[in-house]
């Protein structure tokens, strides 16, 4: 074994990109829930990473909200939409370079560079307005800190939270996996009432500085607590310059793979539409108080995962989510009479929100092929990558619409992209189907002293190894 990591790395040549043997576990024979203190500990770690990627994106309608009112009145609204956009941008974009490296098992490089660039991210803007004035926000720098250091920051803690969870409860990763997104909903919930609280009793500077605290003392959290699981085979890398090193072409020739990615991107590209705009629409609509209504649109903590416990299919849930939250789009954002009905659609929202936004990697995991099972991190951050043009733009077409046609009109954008998105997903599914039809007519085994046979292969349920996520 030694002999053989060792020969990967011998001087003069690049190592080879295939998986490093590791002792081969039937996935029958792990605990439904592991017995190492090391797996619940990598839980805590992805509900903080979470809390401070996506966590932090859902709270940024509050910033917005600042900015647009009080700190930055004279940017426009594609100016300050492009802030939150960069964010999501750059948290998804370099994902295709996180995941090829968690496959390498180079999880603490990338939690101790996330930790420090959200710390120094934060931190930074705090210097960026001031005395918290108004008008005395300089754009370039506030865009400079929140939005491209931090962003790149998020994007080392966000494939790394769903992967390693993932990895660790190969029987229960649907649920490890919700339970890991929870701290999206929980940021979006904490973070924006924790801002507005500390601005208004310290003012902008001394406020984001408490808050870039809080954000150090979790990110650290989630640093510490992130081991990776030892029982998954590692992928030493291949050279560095070197396109096959990052891209798996055997992705790109999967078509139920390929259409599930177009799908995400526009999920990504539709639902952010509305929760960087939520509470001008509160203020627009003549609705009660801004807090009770913005609060809703982040995930709610717990809800992304409950859809674990009764489907076993996540891109049949995502299915059914989309679909609703296009539904609710198209009806209650325009439409909603009153301040309850608009604090219930923002929770309905927020529940689906949480659904949507939590499953495009155990989708990854239910579609990849059974002998790509030690790329899935590459896999997922091809993903990642591919939907990161779209919720940089999403926000974007959002606010030039809403600057033309009226606010109603970002609710029509966002309905209009799930509503494409349903029917993406449900071809997804039916292209998996005929993907496995092919498979068991080339190669029709009987399942013999153990084996596995190909229908099981392709049922989307974890492979014969551990390590297969």
């Amino acid at each position: 074994m030694s002999s053989l990591v060792d020969s990967q790395y011998s001087v003069g040549k690049p190592p080879v990109d295939r998986p490093i043997p590791s002792p081969a576990i039937s996935v029958s024979t792990v605990p439904a829930w592991p017995r190492s203190w090391k797996a619940y500990a990598a839980l805590v770690s992805g509900f903080f990473m979470m809390f401070n990627c996506w966590g932090m994106i859902n709270a940024y309608g509050a910033f917005l909200g600042l900015y647009d009112e009080h700190l930055l009145t004279r940017s426009s609204d594609l100016q300050l939409s492009l802030i939150g956009g960069t964010e999501c941008f750059l948290l998804l974009f370099p994902s295709v370079f996180a995941g090829r490296l968690l496959d390498a098992r180079r999880h603490y490089y990338l939690g101790f560079t996330g930790f420090l660039l959200l710390f120094l991210g934060y931190l930074s803007l705090s210097f960026t307005s001031g005395q918290g004035l108004k008008d005395q926000g300089n754009y370039s720098f506030v865009w400079l800190t929140s939005g491209l250091m931090a962003g790149l920051g998020m994007t080392c803690f966000f494939t790394y939270s769903s992967h390693n969870v993932i990895q660790w409860f190969p029987r229960k990763r649907y649920i490890a996996a919700g339970i890991t997104s929870a701290g999206a909903g929980a940021g979006g919930m904490i973070y924006p009432l924790t801002f507005k609280f500390l601005v208004a009793n310290y003012g902008f500077p001394i406020g984001v500085r408490i808050l870039s605290s809080v954000v150090a003392g979790t990110a650290l959290i989630a640093f510490i607590f992130g081991a990776p699981c030892v029982d998954v085979p590692r992928r030493a890398l291949g050279p560095v310059f070197q396109a096959s090193t990052w891209i798996d072409k055997q992705a790109i020739r999967s078509r139920s793979y390929s259409v599930y990615v177009i799908a995400v991107a526009l999920v990504y590209g539709g639902f952010y539409s509305i929760a960087f705009h939520v509470t001008e629409w509160a203020e627009v609509k003549g609705f009660g108080t801004e807090e009770d209504i913005a609060g809703g649109t982040g995930e709610r903590p717990g809800d992304s995962g409950f859809r674990t416990f009764w489907l076993s299919n996540p891109i049949v849930v995502h299915t059914a989510t989309c679909l609703l939250a296009s539904l609710l789009s198209f009806f209650f954002w325009p439409f909603a009479p009153n301040n309850g009905a608009a604090i219930a659609f923002c929770a309905i929202f927020g529940i689906l929100g949480g659904s949507m936004l939590s499953l495009p990697a155990s989708g990854v995991a239910y579609l990849i092929p059974d002998e790509r099972q030690s790329h899935a991190g590459q896999w997922t951050g091809m993903m990642w990558s591919a939907v990161s043009v779209f919720a940089l733009i999403g926000p974007l077409i959002a606010a030039a619409l809403k600057r033309k046609y009226g606010m109603d009109a970002v609710g029509y954008w966002t309905g209009a992209t799930l509503l494409v998105t349903t029917v993406l997903f449900a071809w997804s599914m039916y292209l998996k189907r005929q993907e496995g039809k092919r498979l068991e007519e080339s190669s029709p085994t009987e399942e013999k002293g153990g084996e596995q046979t190909p229908a099981s292969m392709e049922s989307g349920s974890p492979s014969t190894l551990v390590g297969s996520v």
